[in-house]
């Protein structure tokens, strides 16, 4: 097992655990996670493609800030964290590929789908093949040459690349061949049988056919290779008069002109070529992976478009919650218009909150139905709402600007910045413009990282509001579904501070102390501080005392301080967390009190949720923010409190199943590892995401909605 720190004495342990290691434990955990072969296997192959793109984010966001880092800075805990790291990010590496090359392949294999070399084709494949590179890849080829003593072109981000050793008389000379994003990166045929198929990697058809591309010119070799550059946008002037001009500009410079953080090369690469390259990309040997096998595992993900459905995770269908399952079943229209609800959603949240849990519960059903009601209704006067990330087609943004275009008035403050959404972000702003909408950017310092909805409805004499709070994005259908919750409520004070919640976003009034939400930066860090030590005196007063909180990272100093002092002062504290964790669980007299739990499984569990017992008085929040530095001060973040007695007994014993999952959980220990839960033999094992599916089956209603026009 990989650890996330080492103990500088064997009595007195670092108080954190480092942060970097902590991350490549998790990722590493995933890779464990995909030799688990009770599941499909073409379902482990696109959670492979899935480990490796959040490797590939790793690189781009995370490592330039450790490049840049000199002596022991707040983001590190070593003067050279990225020197600290290397080995381990080189052994997570090879394990990606070792998992590919000598597990999933040869199950795969085993299904009848093989993913194999271009030269172990058949004739026939071969011939398909060069017809397929004839009539679709040369048309989009651009095949340039230099010499070794000239500069090499630019490589953009993550495009994989050929570099192709020509032989001419007048000396050798390098060819650059790049792979058009435009096609697929793989070549999928048909096999022997109807349920046989065959994929090949579509550098090696080009690298096949090069004499095509080089005809004057003898190919002595091809070498595929793959750049990562920064995501860092750069600095951004805040006072901009156009804030969204200049981030398109950075986009445009970031996909070219990122700096060089990682090259990625075959094994065969003779070492003039790889010299050649890493010189002119200013890159040393640490920053040079060569792989043994195929580059960019991320683009496995293509191969869900093989009709095997035999091979994938069944999917799950969605249901709608038990408290409208008296209320028709919502048909969604063309995905071109908004969707047209067939239930009064407002009138429910009138009567009672709505605790929402995705993907258990229906996106469709309830929150896209809620705003497409909201627009669609003529009572209702103003929809405002947070973007943080949509997807491409968005239904709840198609039913803002159906509503802007009536005379509503809409306002959407879009977050330009979200790392690695900032296009599609643009996008829905400048359709949302056109549309009439009036589109803000956020505030300026910080990244509005929240998910909110804000309705103002006019009834009889006075004007009620609806609200959304949720702890997940506008991002329903991933390729691995995300575990969400949101609330919908039609609450007074949650409304009051909404309304000045989005006063301060759009600029037109100074932040406020809120009454009912935990709003960050400012005060939710304080809160949440309070509400650690004010279980930790119910327990020196020998009252019950307990915190469970869910979490994706916890790396706060501040806030894992506030629970060790909670532990030794007798607080139970269960944690969850997904990823990252900092704080060191079971160190006697610290934090022997302190349980920290990993849930992976088929969904990625996003949710955050406190859970305080509060000597017998149960409270209960949910939210957006995890507990680091750059959650609790660096991002607009809300965490809205459960007020229905029924709603805190659900979310607690949603925890407690969490607690007890020995199917995808993993438990961290004292000195950084992680291990699975031991069992006794022939004891099954407990999935907490499948007794919630069957929990859903049982009380909701199955929704199925309208194909796409």
């Amino acid at each position: 097992m990989l650890s996330s720190s080492e103990f500088t004495s064997n009595n007195h342990p670092p108080r954190l655990l480092d942060r970097e290691l902590s991350w490549i434990a998790f990722n590493r955990r995933l890779i464990y996670d995909l030799a688990d072969t009770t599941q499909p296997p073409l379902s482990r192959l696109l959670r492979l493609a899935q480990a490796a793109a959040a490797l590939d984010e790793y690189f781009m966001v995370r490592v330039p800030l450790l490049k840049t880092a000199h002596g022991p800075v707040a983001i590190a805990d070593h003067p050279d964290s990225l020197q600290h790291i290397r080995p381990y990010l080189r052994a997570l590496v090879a394990r990606q590929q070792a998992h590919f090359i000598y597990n999933l392949k040869p199950c795969l294999g085993q299904h009848g789908v093989h993913l194999v070399n271009y030269a172990a084709l058949s004739d026939r494949q071969q011939q398909h093949g060069y017809q397929r590179f004839e009539d679709e890849v040369v048309p989009v080829l651009t095949a340039l040459i230099t010499s070794p003593l000239k500069p090499t072109p630019d490589f953009s981000n993550l495009s994989l690349h050929l570099a192709v050793w020509l032989e001419t008389g007048q000396g050798d000379q390098l060819g650059w061949v790049k792979l058009p994003r435009v096609l697929p990166r793989f070549i999928i045929l048909s096999g022997t049988g109807a349920t046989e198929w065959v994929a090949t990697p579509l550098e090696q058809v080009i690298a096949a056919h090069l004499p095509a591309l080089y005809p004057k010119y003898q190919v002595r070799g091809c070498f595929p290779f793959r750049v990562t550059r920064s995501a860092n946008l750069g600095t951004l002037d805040s006072e901009t008069a156009n804030l969204l001009e200049m981030i398109q500009e950075s986009l445009q410079q970031r996909q070219q002109q990122g700096r060089p953080v990682r090259l990625e090369v075959s094994k065969t690469m003779p070492d003039w070529v790889r010299s050649h390259l890493t010189t002119n990309l200013q890159l040393g040997p640490a920053d040079t992976y060569q792989l043994h096998g195929w580059s960019g595992l991320s683009d496995l993900k293509e191969l869900a478009r093989i009709p095997r459905p035999d091979l994938f995770v069944p999917t799950w269908q969605p249901v709608v919650p038990a408290a409208l399952v008296t209320q028709p079943k919502p048909v969604m229209r063309s995905w071109a218009a908004a969707p047209e609800p067939t239930q009064d959603l407002l009138a429910t949240i009138a009567q009672r909150d709505l605790l929402l849990h995705f993907p258990y519960h229906s996106f469709a059903a309830t929150v896209e139905s809620f705003v497409a009601q909201a627009a669609l209704d003529p009572a209702v006067l103003a929809i405002k709402m947070t973007l943080y990330r949509t997807a491409v087609d968005a239904p709840i943004v198609r039913s803002l600007m159906a509503a802007a275009k009536t005379g509503k008035q809409i306002v959407v403050l879009v977050e330009l910045t979200a790392p690695l959404d900032e296009a599609i972000n643009i996008h829905w702003a400048k359709r949302l413009e056109k549309a009439g909408a009036h589109v803000v950017y956020g505030v300026v310092g910080f990244r509005t990282h929240t998910n909110l909805v804000l309705v103002a409805r006019r009834e009889k004499q006075q004007i009620r509001q609806y609200a959304y709070l949720g702890t997940g994005d506008y991002l329903p259908d991933r390729p691995q579904p995300y575990e969400d919750l949101g609330l919908l409520t039609s609450r007074a004070d949650i409304g009051v501070d909404l309304s000045h919640l989005f006063n301060f976003l759009t600029g037109c009034s100074r932040q406020v102390d809120y009454t009912t939400l935990m709003v960050a930066p400012g005060q939710l860090k304080q809160q949440l501080t309070r509400l650690i030590e004010r279980e930790a005196h119910h327990a020196r007063q020998g009252q019950p005392a307990r915190l469970m909180a869910k979490l994706n990272l916890l790396a706060d100093p501040d806030i894992i301080e506030a629970l060790y002092e909670a532990a030794a002062a007798g607080v139970e504290i269960d944690l969850i967390v997904r990823s990252i964790c900092r704080l060191r669980p079971g160190v006697p007299g610290r934090s022997d009190r302190i349980r920290v739990v990993s849930i992976l499984g088929e969904y990625v569990e996003h949710s955050r949720i406190l859970y305080c017992q509060n000597a017998g008085q149960p409270e209960a929040w949910i939210g957006t923010a995890d507990w680091t530095p750059r959650g609790l001060n660096q991002r607009i973040e809300v965490m809205v409190p459960i007020d229905a007695p029924e709603l805190i007994t659900d979310l607690h014993q949603r925890l407690e199943c969490l607690l007890t999952d020995t199917q995808n959980s993993w438990h961290l220990q004292s000195n950084g590892q992680y291990i699975r839960p031991s069992l006794p033999p022939d004891t099954p094992r407990r999935s907490a995401q499948e007794t919630f599916r069957q929990l859903a089956q049982r009380s909701g209603h199955r929704v199925t909605h309208a194909q796409p026009q």
